[in-house]
């Protein structure tokens, strides 16, 4: 007796998902590298081993009915786990202990990375792959792009509440004014409306309203164009370094830069944001023992604070 008696064949299941996904056979044979009249024959095979039909067929125009649009998200999420786990195995092998690490790219540049050597350390048999994530604002909630790949963990900004994530807050985001050393006048970072008035405001693009935040926090009406925008946080970064004008940036993203010179802060005044930083697992990652070493790991880093960047 088969072990999956009721799962239709690999090849009639990917027809149908590029079929539906790209809404016509002829155009699913291109991608799949066989004819149109395949493509139509594999899925008519899955709608009669099915006993239902997945499309209405309008001449070359393929629209799926209530079955297909059922069936095509957690079919399409299957196969995405089976390319990701084909790459993983190919890509790193077997026989070793490691863990994936998702993280936003300036989290990871500016706070992981500097940090990861005490994790090998303490843990010389975990091997970990950093890869990036990026914030989704397609979704109210702002969820992380996962996709089909395998994170065992991550670094996030946000709410810390994701569908099948657990959640572990470990950095508030305090927002300070920088600029290059010696951009700003010593007589004018005393004076917030002068200092705003007089130099350009480096703008991150995916929060436009930051620096009227940080102006209503401290009474200071932000007027005026905006200056040049980013929208990215190490190109935040790079601008305000090159002179270009203040940048509102979180505290801990820009340890590094202020311990080596390449700015300052120009001011007292700050803003936390709404959102924080949070270790992310998946809940079927979380009984992992790597991802376990990592969240205590990581979590006793962020107690630690912003200081000894890099020691072992």
């Amino acid at each position: 007796m088969a072990l999956r008696p009721t799962t239709p064949p690999l090849n009639a299941l990917r027809a149908f998902e590029a079929a539906a996904r790209l809404g016509s056979f002829a155009r699913a044979a291109d991608e799949l590298s066989v004819t149109a009249g395949a493509v139509s024959q594999q899925v008519a095979n899955l709608e009669a081993s099915l006993g239902m039909a997945l499309f209405d067929r309008n001449g070359p125009k393929l629209t799926l009915r209530d079955a297909g649009r059922a069936y095509l998200p957690t079919l399409r999420r299957a196969l995405d786990e089976i390319e990701a786990a084909t790459l993983d195995l190919v890509t790193h092998g077997t026989g070793e202990r490691k863990l994936v690490i998702g993280a936003l790219h300036t989290i990871a540049s500016a706070w992981l990375i500097p940090r990861l050597n005490r994790f090998q350390n303490e843990y010389p048999d975990i091997r970990p792959v950093i890869e990036t994530l990026a914030l989704n604002f397609a979704t109210p909630d702002r969820s992380p792009e996962l996709g089909s790949r395998l994170l065992d963990v991550g670094l996030y900004f946000g709410n810390g509440t994701w569908p099948g994530l657990k959640s572990d807050k470990i950095l508030d985001e305090i927002q300070v004014v920088v600029a290059k050393p010696g951009y700003v006048a010593p007589d004018r970072k005393d004076d917030l409306t002068a200092l705003i008035a007089d130099h350009p405001r480096l703008v991150h693009t995916t929060r436009p309203k930051a620096w009227h935040d940080w102006g209503l926090a401290h009474g200071v009406a932000i007027t005026g164009a905006p200056g040049p925008g980013f929208e990215h946080f190490f190109m935040l970064i790079e601008a305000a370094k090159a002179g270009m004008g203040l940048a509102l940036l979180p505290r801990v993203l820009i340890e590094g830069p202020l311990a080596e010179g390449g700015l300052e802060i120009v001011c007292d005044a700050t803003l936390q944001s709404d959102g924080a930083y949070y270790l992310i697992t998946p809940e079927n990652r979380t009984d992992r023992p790597e991802a376990r070493a990592f969240r205590d790991w990581v979590l006793r880093e962020a107690a630690m604070g912003s200081g000894a960047l890099g020691s072992p």
